[in-house]
């Protein structure tokens, strides 16, 4: 008859009673072996939690700047459907100067180097011309605005993802995210804004809560608010000139977003 070797685990207090339980030699190897691999296992799980934390973060930059690239598309998406619009429109200083532009463009692209030559009567009028088209598209480049509103981004707070909807009640929802770039100390700061109508006319937005715009961030931070004007104002191509002011009450970050409908 063969012997079963058994391994015997004791378990017993100074004064008091004891226990044993029996193990097979077999499964008290397996229980050690499993017990050894304990810390390595825990470094391979530890090892893929940070990499899926790293992608998660590459990942979410990612979006981000998809998001940010598609703000930049659909705004420019919206000046091209206002510029279209005012194409249409009569009576308007710089039409015929841009349809003659768009012309000269289109000729050029067709037939590069070719064209009809201009008649001697007109040199004058066409060097004059000439010398008014940087002018005008300057300033048809500058935007309604842009002026009195430069922009501005001295990289105190980096400023993006930034979205301003109109919402019901003729409010408008502002949110941006607002992240550090020294991670060494905290920033402080205020958001404001002020809405651009269509006509030209400016007005300052106010926030629900006064407060709401304040911010101190050591790393990120995703501010939303919901602001109205002083009086109803149709928000039809309308623009919010949004500015990020430093503790010191400067002016760190200023740009124009249009109004999501």
């Amino acid at each position: 008859m063969k012997y079963s070797e058994n391994l015997s685990i004791i378990l017993m207090r100074d004064n008091g009673p004891r226990r044993s339980y029996r193990v097979r030699r077999a499964r008290f190897v397996a229980a050690l072996t499993v017990m050894a691999c304990m810390p390595l296992l825990c470094a391979v799980l530890g090892w893929l939690c940070w990499t899926l934390w790293q992608q998660n973060v590459q990942l979410r930059d990612n979006v981000l700047r998809f998001e940010s690239d598609y703000q930049v598309a659909q705004a420019n998406a919206e000046r091209l459907e206002n510029l279209e619009e005012l194409l249409r429109e009569e009576n308007i200083p710089g039409r015929e100067l841009v349809l003659r532009r768009l012309g000269t463009g289109g000729a050029a692209a067709e037939a590069p180097g070719e064209g009809p030559a201009a008649p001697a009567s007109n040199a004058p009028a066409a060097e004059k011309q000439a010398k008014d088209q940087p002018k005008d598209a300057a300033r048809a480049n500058d935007g309604p605005g842009h002026e009195d509103f430069p922009s501005i981004d001295l990289d105190y707070v980096k400023v993006g993802n930034v979205q301003v909807r109109e919402i019901r009640g003729g409010k408008l929802r502002l949110a941006l995210d607002l992240r550090n770039t020294d991670s060494q100390k905290i920033l402080s700061g205020v958001v404001s804004g002020t809405l651009l109508t269509a006509d030209g006319k400016t007005y300052p937005l106010r926030f629900d809560q006064e407060d709401v715009g304040n911010f101190r961030i050591s790393r990120f931070k995703r501010a939303v608010m919901v602001a109205a004007t002083e009086k109803q104002i149709s928000l039809t191509n309308a623009q919010v000139i949004l500015e990020v002011r430093s503790q010191e009450n400067t002016v760190v970050f200023r740009n124009i977003f249009a109004v999501e409908h």
